[in-house]
């Protein structure tokens, strides 16, 4: 049998999830064994029955804060040193050596990226397509730009060399200079499983080392006991209201108080974000949890409102409901577009969210312009068919028996 090892980054639940969804798919053809370096969402990965292994350095707070402000463009610092990513390097290299997988499925662990060539192990990523080579090599990348500016934009990202001095010097330590040619690239593995639906992207034509496979999903679980009467009983829209792990604890705040006046009620699991005192002066029509299973609860409300991180949005279109989305980073503005363009959802900048009135006016165009639902309810319909994980663990197991 087969020994697959998973290594998304274990602080982020998207990427978690999306893992142990395709590890359970490969179980029966393979010894799936997760690896990380922190225990934020390991329990999940145990709860699971698959064996975690904790490295060091294990990653502090401070650590994924930074590594956050840099994916979201806030910071232009790499939130790994040198010395930090060596000594990663150098452990799965270890642990590697040990369990000798036959193959290595990644989220954005950036380390693997270069250990994983090293020990020449073959490397699966299983990605989004917002900013990859097929997206920016693609029909519609800057679609609606100056035709010389996009011709401009698009050859100096695809031909661009740079990379970060620590990062540079650790490939050329390491020997796998040759896998890191173009700064697009480096994101990048031997097969490349993109979640994104061709549906939305519209391009048929993908390199030769990606694949879609669509969207990946966690199992549903258990509405809490306290948010099920509300669910039930509520006469007002309920909308249902999430930025992931990427936003700040002003920014919710203020998006929250938005909602103040509006005949909603407002679910949200973003209270280990505020503090009491915020919480405390939140309008009285937002109902606060610390965690919630997403795609259940979304199946049972109206319309929502969410980040643009491409489960969050996908988990709203296969529950067919149309939402608002403001992007916090590129990847999440590219994946609400997709959506705005197919007429399920509005946009809102993030820098708008100080205007309450501007936020209110697109709530009530959400909920009284019957053709958001109508679209979302079509959305929902062309995607429930595609089995991600299904689709990823065919095409993992294929592609390694080549």
């Amino acid at each position: 049998m087969r020994t697959l090892l998973f290594a998304p980054e274990t602080f982020n639940l998207a990427e978690t999830t999306r893992m142990i969804e395709v590890a359970k798919e490969c179980q029966s053809q393979a010894n799936c064994i997760f690896m990380g370096y922190s225990r934020k969402f390991a329990t999940f990965i145990e709860k699971e029955g698959f064996e975690f292994r904790y490295l060091t350095p294990h990653l502090t707070d401070t650590d994924i804060t930074n590594i956050m402000n840099f994916d979201q463009m806030k910071s232009i610092k790499i939130p790994f040193t040198y010395d930090l990513l060596k000594m990663r390097i150098e452990n799965e290299l270890q642990l590697i050596e040990e369990l000798n997988p036959n193959g290595i499925i990644i989220g954005s662990t950036m380390s693997l990226l270069i250990s994983a060539r090293v020990k020449k192990v073959p490397l699966i990523y299983v990605k989004p397509y917002a900013y990859s080579r097929a997206h920016v090599e693609g029909p519609l990348f800057m679609e609606k730009s100056n035709p010389y500016l996009k011709k401009m934009v698009k050859s100096f990202i695809l031909k661009l060399k740079w990379l970060p001095k620590d990062i540079k010097k650790l490939i050329k330590e390491f020997g796998v200079e040759a896998q890191f040619t173009y700064s697009i690239d480096v994101m990048s593995a031997d097969l490349n499983c993109i979640t994104t639906p061709e549906l939305l992207t519209k391009n048929p034509d993908l390199p030769s080392d990606s694949i879609y496979v669509g969207p990946i999903f966690a199992n549903d679980e258990e509405i809490p006991i306290q948010l099920q009467d509300l669910l039930e009983t509520s006469i007002k829209p309920l909308i249902y209201c999430s930025m992931g792990s990427s936003a700040n604890r002003q920014l919710i705040f203020e998006l929250l108080w938005n909602f103040d006046t509006l005949p909603v009620e407002v679910i949200s699991p973003m209270k280990s974000y505020l503090t009491e005192e915020q919480i405390a002066q939140l309008p009285k029509n937002v109902h606060l949890y610390d965690w919630l299973p997403a795609r259940e609860v979304q199946s049972k409300v109206t319309a929502c409102v969410l980040h643009g991180g491409e489960g969050t949005i996908q988990t709203a279109s296969l529950t067919g409901k149309p939402f608002i989305g403001i992007g916090l980073q590129k990847e999440q503005e590219y994946n609400i577009s997709c959506c705005v363009e197919y007429g399920n959802a509005i946009q809102i900048k993030k820098n708008k969210l100080k205007n309450q009135t501007v936020f209110q006016k697109n709530i009530e165009e959400l909920l009284n312009n019957p053709i958001y639902e109508q679209q979302a309810k079509k959305l929902q319909q062309e995607l429930k068919t595609i089995k991600g994980s299904f689709i990823a663990a065919k095409e993992i197991m294929e592609f390694l028996s080549v």
